[in-house]
């Protein structure tokens, strides 16, 4: 298989949050508004009463010599516990029922222990009783029955001292905190999780190639070449080729890519290679032609074959009329291949146009036409660019397999997509074709430090022109032909 497996990593999973941070911002903005607008407008105010009293656990040296130890202190802070439970007893809270009845008809022991709390006063002996209703009168009520009726039961459990009222219970006027900014944070937090899952649920969907490693950790074909692609806001495919205006480091990249191809191709009896791709619009032909042109920079002697006989690119990045004769009409003989080349840019690149659209390209590209012309060509051309449909959309790129040397698998970066690569690569391996490697292209290309715009603006900056060099070279290419 020429699928190793799509494996998640962790490190582009937390760059991909990174930089979609702004998605978990929104949404623990929009949980903190929530929840914020909900609780200052639907929580009832609640009132709180308190009332203290001081408890003696017993010990004779609060009695004998009047002061409190910190072992007393801390003493009387365990207890508080202990105290809650017997105020919540029920021989406790049906004596405070009893009182509150009359006021407070059909008062129940339950709704009274649910109110009560109790807490020591800082590190003190003093215990405060705190009840917290709804209604402020009622809520003073029920902490000043509790401390009515509950000593003589802490007393009698706790088998000794005294226990002294402090301050009973007023009726509170201000309503309780209601804790508006802490209830809008957790609000604030879950938002940021409900954005981290989404995030996580995007990452785990986009199948979409976005580096090189996409391709070097999930496929077996290596990756030949980084091709840095132009953004022009121009229909015009005529702009995307190499010239005197494309920046160096893209005449490097496809001067690499170029090195890489003929590399692979030393021990190949075959000297055509088919240029594709899993689906339409990742940038082959345009990667075909640049390719062309840059091995014929190089002194090679270069055809440009466009196989694509049912949409055809090459004659609108170059500009042909559309009507020109071209492969078709060599297959089904009705012309001759060397009457219907076309020159390329500054004429070095010999280019054979698709022609005439047929009713069977399959057939055609499969054909005995087919096989002599790639001979043919072959003995008079150093190298044969073909560029072919998509693998996923039509079968004319795989039945080249047998006849040429492999094919150059172009990806498109946040375009391609993987489970599209794999289903290419699996017709290609049951065909027989070759992948020779992948041509990554996109637009934003992590080239290292030391080969980024600024080493190339350096090391080309005692030459005036690129387009003058390159205007020689071509010059001397064909003074050499001829």
């Amino acid at each position: 298989m020429n699928s190793k497996g799509i494996r998640i990593d962790l490190i582009k999973l937390i760059l991909f949050v990174l930089k979609h941070l702004w998605v978990v911002i929104i949404c623990a903005e929009i949980g903190f508004g929530a929840l914020y607008l909900r609780t200052s407008h639907n929580t009832v105010d609640t009132f709180t009463a308190f009332g203290t009293m001081y408890v003696n656990n017993g010990n004779p040296n609060l009695d004998q010599y009047q002061y409190i130890s910190s072992g007393d202190m801390d003493a009387t802070t365990k207890l508080v516990d202990t105290y809650l439970v017997i105020v919540k007893s029920n021989k406790v809270m049906d004596g405070v029922t009893e009182k509150l009845s009359a006021n407070y008809p059909g008062i129940t022991s339950s709704f009274i222990s649910g109110t009560l709390s109790m807490a020591p006063v800082s590190e003190t002996g003093v215990v405060s009783v705190r009840s917290t209703t709804f209604d402020p009168k009622l809520a003073s009520d029920i902490v000043n029955a509790v401390l009515e009726v509950a000593p003589a039961e802490i007393l009698r459990v706790a088998g000794g001292g005294n226990i002294e009222i402090i301050d009973t219970a007023a009726i509170p006027t201000i309503p309780d905190a209601k804790n508006i900014v802490r209830k809008a944070l957790i609000g604030g937090v879950a938002g940021a999780l409900l954005g981290g899952i989404i995030l996580l649920i995007l990452f785990l969907l986009n199948r979409r190639i976005s580096d090189v490693k996409d391709l070097t950790d999930n496929y077996t074909p290596p990756v030949l070449a980084s091709i840095q692609r132009l953004k022009e806001d121009s229909d015009d495919k005529g702009l995307f080729l190499l010239s005197d205006q494309t920046p160096m480091e893209i005449v490097e990249d496809y001067a690499k890519l170029r090195m890489n191809l003929l590399y692979t191709l030393v021990n190949k009896k075959s000297k055509a290679v088919v240029i594709t791709s899993a689906v339409s619009g990742e940038g082959k032909s345009t990667i075909a032609a640049n390719l062309a042109i840059s091995c014929a920079m190089s002194g090679k002697k270069i055809v440009l074959v466009d196989g694509d006989m049912r949409r055809a690119s090459q004659r609108e990045i170059f500009g042909f009329d559309s009507h020109t004769a071209g492969l078709s009409d060599v297959l089904v003989g009705n012309s001759e291949w060397k009457e219907v080349i076309l020159k390329g840019r500054n004429d070095a690149v010999d280019i054979l146009p698709a022609g005439h659209f047929p009713p069977n390209p399959s057939e055609l590209l499969e054909s005995e036409a087919m096989l002599t012309l790639l001979n043919d060509l072959e003995q008079k051309y150093d190298l044969v660019l073909l560029d072919m449909p998509p693998i996923n959309i039509v079968s004319d790129p795989l039945v080249m397999s047998s006849s040429t040397a492999g094919s150059l698998f172009v990806t498109r970066q946040n375009y391609s997509d993987q489970r599209e690569i794999r289903k290419a690569l699996i017709s290609a391996e049951m065909t027989g074709m070759e992948i020779l490697g992948f041509v990554f292209y996109g637009e934003k290309l992590d080239q290292g430090g030391y080969y980024n715009k600024r080493y190339y603006n350096e090391y080309y900056k005692h030459y005036e022109n690129f387009g003058n060099r390159s205007s020689d070279l071509i010059r001397k290419t064909k003074d050499s032909r001829q």
